[in-house]
């Protein structure tokens, strides 16, 4: 080829090359890369995770941090309810009670705050409060109001304040009539008084409402065994075994 036209052609080349070049660099500069947008949602959980994790390791100087930093980055029930029950470990009680009851103002629906909160009253037997939770559950009305009544009704009962925890049960199933948490306790309730036979009405009805629990099995072997209904409690005995072979009721049964 003639050298000035491979010169003419050569310059063509480069400025074909210069030109694409500085497309692709007007490019980036107007548009450049996509902006990193904050995600304060996933950082919550990613904090909160860690926060539980270190809890779990014992950890509660960093647990305290990063449960903090999760409701700073986004406030979620979870991360106040595990805030909570933190500082109750470390019998920080009147920050406890602090984040439990922000946890239930903020958060009305959520009913592991309430029960936890309840259980937390309970350890330090302070009744009058724990009967004003019970009505301020009861105004939320449907599951919560159940829970609450059951919840009280358990902290009655660990206190051996049986009448109170009947009271308490009875309320529960004003809201849900099949509830397993009221009926068996005041199953357990009749067997102690001697009503068996109102003790099986109560965990038939479970059992045909609710399905079969360990305490429910476990009750009606000792019904059935009041009521002399060895075919019952054979079968009984069968489904303890079969399905909740490992539980503390199945131990109770089978240890001889």
């Amino acid at each position: 080829m003639n050298p000035l036209k491979l010169r003419k052609c050569l310059l063509g080349r480069c400025a074909l090359l210069a030109t694409l070049l500085l497309s692709g660099c007007s490019t980036v500069t107007r548009d450049g890369p996509a902006p990193i947008r904050p995600q304060p949602e996933k950082a919550a959980k990613t904090y909160y995770e860690l926060g539980v994790a270190y809890m779990k390791n014992g950890r509660y100087d960093l647990a305290e941090l990063k449960l903090q930093r999760s409701l700073e980055k986004r406030p979620s029930p979870d991360a106040y309810n595990a805030l909570a029950l933190l500082y109750e470990t470390q019998h920080e009680n009147a920050l406890a009670e602090e984040i439990y009851q922000t946890l239930i103002a903020k958060y009305p629906a959520y009913e592991r705050g309430y029960s936890n909160y309840n259980f937390f009253l309970c350890k330090y037997d302070r009744q009058s409060q724990i009967e004003q939770l019970a009505r301020q559950m009861a105004a939320q009305g449907g599951r919560v109001a159940t829970v609450g009544r059951i919840a009280a009704g358990d902290c009655a009962m660990r206190k051996k304040a049986i009448n109170r925890a009947e009271m308490h049960y009875k309320e529960a199933l004003k809201y849900d009539p099949h509830v397993a948490g009221a009926l068996l306790p005041l199953a357990e309730i009749d067997l102690e008084r001697g009503n068996v036979a109102e003790a099986k009405i109560k965990i038939n009805q479970v059992h045909n409402y609710v399905g079969y629990s360990a305490r429910s099995v476990y009750l009606s072997i000792l019904v059935s065994r009041e009521l002399g209904d060895e075919l019952e409690e054979r079968k009984m005995k069968s489904v303890l075994r079969s399905q909740f072979a490992g539980s503390p009721e199945a131990k109770e049964i089978f240890r001889n």
